[in-house]
């Protein structure tokens, strides 16, 4: 009775599925619904000064590599390797530690939204992404009237502004110190603290008599990551969808300072794809007309098809299988994926089969190296996984 209701059901959601289809040329129905919340941390104020405490200490670690990079200049101009290699290794630390302080005040929005934490509040989550991206989208407005933003992030905005646009302004104090400013992150930042700033924002100062402060507080700002020489953007395979997340950006010296997206910093990924990335990219940066660099580009381009087409004929065999091979860590044992099936395993267990099992760790970590045979045609993937270990052994 029950299998045939269950039976009657399934069909019924079929058909109402193929008649939505049909008629309304969907199967959901998405409402979008601005809804407005207060969270008010006035009482205790935990979570915000934690925040706050994080992002200024974070600041002071940046201020530090900025002071450590300039007596680095000045030992290097000394020609002091002692003081060189000292202000070498204070950059690497306090780098270190903004970066780890950034990657901490990232997780905090994550555990707002999870279920159980002690600060759970999914209205404060969509309060944090909602001004985000209205923030952007603001600013975002303005760029487009002084330059042309090429790409938006959730916390950023990268954009290409006329060359004789204002960067830097230093005042000079009438007691002699000097104060720099960037220009556009000032824009930025007066307009997103006069539209977001939090008028009602309170303070206690006496914990006795419950007395407060009113102000305004205003805690997003913009900071300024450049000039940069160039910024790679690929075109898009389709018409009219954007590629998110995606470039690669060159600093004057010509460096690769920053790249997301792309296979070269995958792991897991053909080293053939990595290699050729590496070297196009660079020649970008070639050329002083956009043929010319075109024309550098091309070179690799053509030396790497000629590769591919002549199937590494002219590359020693070490060399290629090198580039075609693929790498992967196995985070458990062999033992405890029982039946399921992956390259991984499959590599692991022929490597097993002419260098012993003692190399089957039970606690994981182990590495395998393999390339994926073209035969049997009629096998899974999984099936074709061959160690390249086995073209290093005796025959």
């Amino acid at each position: 009775m029950r299998k045939d209701t269950l039976t009657y059901q399934e069909k019924l959601k079929q058909r109402v599925k193929k008649y939505c289809q049909t008629v309304y040329k969907q199967v959901h129905v998405k409402k979008t619904e601005l809804k407005t919340d207060t969270v008010c941390m006035r009482e205790n104020p935990f979570y915000v000064d934690t925040v706050r405490d994080f992002r200024d200490r974070r600041y002071e670690f940046k201020r530090l590599v900025k002071v450590w990079a300039a007596k680095f200049k000045e030992a290097q101009k000394a020609e002091d390797p002692e003081a060189i290699e000292t202000a070498r290794n204070r950059m690497s630390l306090y780098e270190s530690l903004q970066l780890a302080h950034k990657i901490i005040l990232n997780s905090f929005y994550g555990y707002v939204m999870k279920k159980g934490a002690r600060w759970y509040s999914m209205e404060m989550a969509a309060m944090v992404t909602h001004t985000g991206g209205s923030i952007i989208t603001d600013s975002r407005q303005l760029f487009d009237q002084i330059g042309m933003p090429l790409e938006l992030d959730t916390d950023g905005i990268w954009t290409l502004l006329p060359k004789g646009f204002p960067e830097n302004y230093t005042f000079t104090l009438n007691n002699g110190k000097k104060i720099s400013f960037d220009f556009p992150c000032t824009m930025c930042n007066n307009l997103i603290y006069d539209k977001y700033g939090n008028k009602q924002y309170q303070t206690l100062i006496n914990k006795e008599r419950r007395e407060y402060e009113t102000r305004n507080e205003m805690s997003v700002f913009f900071e300024i990551d450049g000039p940069y020489r160039c910024m790679l953007i690929p075109a898009s395979k389709e018409e009219g969808k954007m590629l998110k997340k995606r470039y690669a950006v060159f600093n004057h010296a010509g460096k690769m300072t920053e790249v997301k997206g792309f296979e070269l910093k995958r792991r897991g990924e053909l080293k053939i794809i990595k290699i050729f990335q590496q070297e196009v990219f660079e020649k970008f940066l070639e050329g002083s007309t956009l043929q010319e660099c075109y024309d550098a580009c091309g070179e690799v381009g053509e030396r790497w098809f000629d590769i591919l087409d002549s199937k590494g004929e002219y590359v020693d065999d070490v060399e290629l299988i090198d580039y075609i091979g693929e790498e992967r860590v196995l985070s458990k044992g062999v033992h405890e994926y029982g039946t399921k099936k992956g390259t991984s395993i499959t590599c692991a267990k022929r490597l097993a089969e002419f260098l012993g099992d003692e190399i089957l760790k039970d606690d994981g970590g182990l590495n395998v190296k393999f390339i994926i045979s073209k035969n049997p045609l009629d096998a899974k993937v999984a099936d074709r996984a061959i160690p390249t270990a086995i073209f290093e052994s005796e025959p």
